[in-house]
């Protein structure tokens, strides 16, 4: 049976940007006129999965939340529900789970959601990178949504890697998310002094998240990673922890360091059109071999020819 799991504790206790989204929810609910279904979406790492938290903190532990300054006390007894996964009020589901789904799993879903609350709360179903959800988990997923109730509340959290179906878009309160370019950078520095730790990447002239940034600088400081070293062997590493791993975050820095590698190609007055080649081309052989499983030395041996014997 598929997992069902809690995120992680990496992201910040207190709130930085999505104020105005926070806010409407927290009114929303005080009211109950919260939608049934309501789609949040934005750039994987902006900060969406933080502000369900606070917005559940709020909820179900609001004598601990300072909703002045939007901090969230991690040190209370809903929180350890929540991280363990033992709260009946919350049903986490995360779509990397979700990439080979039977029957049992949506029994075992619907099952969970339909189960009366002890509680006068409602419940909240939390669908984390719901556009790789697989189409039958989808369906099912529909269907369950349009069955009628007055205690389920569904948050689908989009992280817009992918195209999503029309249908689950449609029934949904969609609210886009963003930082501001301020937020951004205050987001990073509050999790660098938080976290305190030191800089591999540089945020400022990025477009980086602050929860990929978060998660592209850990990786650079475990594994050694300079991005004034040289690049293929930068990019060596990263294919070896993929490989070992099979974790997005190591293809996604991969991914990251290219554009990076190429942006300072074009600012070195490079030739544009060869730059633009070149990166394509890395691009492409980088896609095979994620999703073909090509062999890691001929794809190192294939970037290297096109970056220095052409």
């Amino acid at each position: 049976m598929t997992e069902i799991s809690a995120p992680q504790e990496t992201n910040s206790s207190t709130l930085i940007g999505l104020l105005k989204e926070f806010d409407f929810l927290i009114n929303a609910y005080s009211k109950d006129k919260l939608p049934k279904v309501i789609m949040l979406s934005g750039k994987k790492g902006i900060g969406k999965s933080t502000m369900i938290k606070h917005f559940l903190g709020n909820v179900f532990d609001k004598i601990n939340y300072d909703i002045k300054n939007k901090v969230l006390n991690l040190n209370t007894p809903f929180f350890t529900q929540f991280i363990n996964k033992i709260n009946e009020n919350i049903v986490y589901l995360e779509g990397s789970s979700f990439s080979k789904v039977n029957i049992e799993d949506i029994r075992y879903l619907k099952s969970k959601i339909q189960k009366t609350n002890i509680s006068s709360y409602k419940r909240f179903i939390i669908l984390d990178d719901v556009e790789v959800f697989n189409t039958n988990c989808l369906n099912a997923l529909l269907k369950t949504i349009e069955e009628p109730s007055t205690n389920n509340h569904f948050i689908l959290i989009n992280n817009e890697t992918s195209p999503l179906i029309k249908t689950i878009v449609s029934r949904t309160l969609h609210l886009k998310i963003k930082l501001t370019e301020e937020e951004r950078i205050r987001a990073i520095e509050y999790l660098l002094k938080k976290k305190n730790s030191d800089i591999f990447i540089d945020y400022k002239n990025t477009d980086l998240t602050p929860g990929n940034f978060v998660s592209f600088n850990k990786i650079c400081f475990e594994n050694n990673i300079n991005f004034d070293d040289n690049f293929i062997k930068n990019i060596e590493i990263l294919i070896k922890l993929y490989k070992k791993h099979k974790n997005k975050d190591f293809t996604n820095l991969i991914l990251f360091l290219v554009d990076w590698y190429f942006l300072n190609q074009k600012k070195n007055n490079y030739n544009i059109e060869r730059v633009i080649q070149k990166k394509l081309f890395i691009l492409r052989s980088i896609n095979d071999f994620i999703f073909l499983n090509l062999n890691q030395n001929s794809l190192i041996n294939a970037i290297s020819n096109k970056l220095y014997n052409e």
